[in-house]
């Protein structure tokens, strides 16, 4: 069964790989280099990837996992942003916009979908939406699940509407995740705390005084 995704997140994931679309270069400085400091010899360093040459790598000393057409070092814009970005993402300020910076291999709004290598597939989502990205040479296939399910296929069902009223997302409670239930034993409704909060289930309200538990 498929239901509807979560609101908002297809102009997210615009959002977040609007780089990518419109093609990044080494020479946009995606890695927030700096001239004459960072280059091959100590480690940071960009390389367009072929065979389009549309992306970039940035790399970084030490067994930092390197990122695509992001920083793999903690930036100046990080500082800045308060949403919070699981799995090693990176925010960043975009035109204006907290956007996080994926790894490769992960995406969503808060980089808290993990893909499948791979294209999808008839039933790869059982209870989700299947949505594919190429990133060079690499496609990934990522299950964006209904509420109320996790996995990377969403096979995993984990809250279901008790009674009517707000309940604490215990999978994604890192970024801020709630459900709001309507009615008993229906279906839960997703929502999202402002950025840098979480929902406290004390008060039943977004605060940013209270850690995810």
């Amino acid at each position: 069964m498929v239901r509807t995704p979560i609101v908002g997140f297809a102009t997210l994931l615009l959002l977040q790989y609007i780089e990518i679309t419109q093609g990044v270069t080494c020479a946009s400085n995606p890695c927030n280099l700096i001239a004459g400091l960072y280059e091959p010899s100590n480690g940071y360093c960009c390389y367009d990837v072929p065979p389009t040459f549309r992306d970039a790598l940035c790399t970084c000393p030490n067994n930092v996992q390197a990122v695509v057409n992001a920083p793999c070092r903690t930036t100046t814009n990080q500082a800045t942003c308060s949403k919070r970005c699981v799995n090693g993402g990176v925010c960043n300020i975009v035109n204006g916009q907290e956007v996080c910076w994926c790894q490769l291999g992960f995406s969503g709004a808060y980089c808290e979908i993990q893909g499948i290598l791979g294209r999808c597939s008839p039933g790869l989502c059982q209870v989700g939406t299947c949505v594919e990205q190429t990133i060079g040479s690499s496609t990934h296939a990522y299950c964006q699940c209904a509420p109320g399910y996790r996995g990377i296929t969403c096979n995993q069902c984990y809250f279901t509407c008790p009674r009517q009223g707000v309940f604490p997302d215990t999978s994604q409670c890192s970024i801020g995740r709630y459900f709001y239930c309507a009615q008993p034993n229906g279906a839960p409704i997703a929502a999202t705390c402002p950025n840098g909060q979480t929902f406290n289930r004390l008060t039943s309200q977004c605060d940013n005084s209270v850690p995810c538990t």
